[in-house]
């Protein structure tokens, strides 16, 4: 018998986690399922730190910046001090979102249904009318609790995260393996890429697949470079393998962040060739060899280089559809006014491979559907991190004890 709420039977789960050789992937109804995507829902994305927005996003004191995450309304206030806060987007008493529209330069928050009075701290500080009289500063007393509901975040690289767990695993350790696995790089110095009116660059692009196709092309999948892109396909330095079949790229698997590494001088003739001279985000003044497609489970992705960083928040909207937003770091020297026409060219659209790569995660996600489809197999060459992508997922969505912290296996 299987537990209340499992979306993923006893056998199925020991079929994802078999040796690679053996184990079959997720099956097709997660790619689709209701039931599967609120599992998720509540065992990945509630308790997991995700990436939510870019802090440009809730740029002034008195900002506030209603969104969601699956569904969940929360709401982004930059509190008079400059600090980020995130709350739960519900007022206690009536139920209804605190904050409806964006706004910026609040003093306070004047919710829209009874006119209560919060700080940017989430603190009641009125209830007009509680007692029937017009004295604004009342407050409900003997009312449970009428703060707003605080969500632990945090800031790292410019994107804000946050944890909806009640008790949050630390976020130094969940953003570690960045700076382990590119030891190479310096991230303190780097600015945000800004167009001619100084508004950052930030292309948004909706994907009609599941969450997870979208995040297995995006860096665990290998294989498919030299068969979706033009440029890869066009490259002698792909498929990445020598001509006696050994890979040419490194593996990572840190903690949750999982992608491929290379050298990045291996394949210049692919990406360009990068001149010392310019603006590097390389530590110690040396041009870094590292480069990498990676992503941090289960919502950021990150393309580095060494001329540049692009960080992609890609969330599900539903079982079947995912948004991704991207910005682009650069040493700070580089992002000046005489760059930004240039950098509108380079950095104002997502390019030519993202889109090559969106249409082969909506055909996925199109044969999802197929009665032939069901689980899948892994090839044990190529294959080790898409292998280890499915079952985290898996290992997730199988613990159904609220609130469980999970960590990477």
């Amino acid at each position: 018998m299987e537990p209340p709420g499992s979306v993923l039977s006893a056998e199925q789960l020991e079929r994802i986690n078999e040796p690679i050789a053996t184990a079959q992937t997720l099956p097709a109804s997660s790619y689709y399922s209701q039931a599967f995507y609120e599992a998720e829902r509540e065992r990945i994305f509630s308790r997991h730190w995700v990436c939510v927005l870019f802090d440009f996003d809730v740029p002034g004191p008195g900002d506030a910046l209603p969104f969601e995450l699956c569904g969940m309304p929360l709401l982004a206030v930059r509190g008079l001090d400059g600090t980020l806060r995130v709350f739960h987007n519900v007022v206690p008493y009536d139920g209804c979102l605190a904050v409806i529209e964006p706004a910026a330069g609040l003093s306070e928050i004047v919710t829209p249904y009874h006119g209560w009075v919060y700080d940017l701290e989430g603190r009641l500080r009125a209830a007009p009318f509680w007692d029937g009289t017009p004295q604004r500063e009342q407050l409900p007393d003997g009312a449970p609790a009428t703060d707003l509901v605080e969500v632990r975040c945090e800031s790292y690289l410019h994107t804000v995260f946050v944890n909806l767990s009640p008790e949050p695993a630390p976020f130094e350790g969940y953003v570690a393996p960045i700076a382990r696995e590119f030891s190479q790089y310096d991230f303190g110095d780097v600015a945000v890429v800004r167009d001619r009116s100084g508004q950052p660059i930030v292309p948004r692009a909706v994907t009609h697949c599941n969450w997870k196709i979208f995040f297995d092309i995006d860096g665990p999948n290998v294989l498919h470079e030299n068969f979706v892109h033009r440029a890869y396909r066009e490259s002698s330095a792909h498929p990445r393998v020598t001509a006696e079949g050994e890979k040419t790229y490194r593996e990572v698997v840190d903690g949750y962040l999982i992608g491929l590494g290379f050298d990045y001088s291996a394949f210049s003739e692919t990406y360009g060739e990068i001149d010392p001279a310019e603006p590097h985000l390389g530590a110690d003044g040396r041009v870094p060899e590292q480069a990498a497609y990676v992503d941090l489970y289960p919502a950021m992705s990150l393309s580095i280089a060494p001329g540049y960083l692009e960080i992609a928040i890609n969330l599900p909207d539903g079982p079947e559809r995912t948004v991704d937003r991207r910005m682009y770091l650069l040493p700070s020297a580089a992002v000046t006014p005489e760059n930004a026409a240039r950098h509108e060219k380079v950095f104002g659209f997502h390019g030519e491979v993202a889109p090559e790569d969106n249409r082969v995660s909506e055909a996925v996600q199109k044969a999802a559907r197929s009665p032939v489809y069901r689980e899948r197999f892994y090839c044990p060459f190529w294959d080790g991190m898409r292998h280890q992508f499915h079952r985290w997922v898996a290992a997730d969505v199988a613990s159904a004890a609220k609130g469980r912290k999970q960590e990477p296996l």
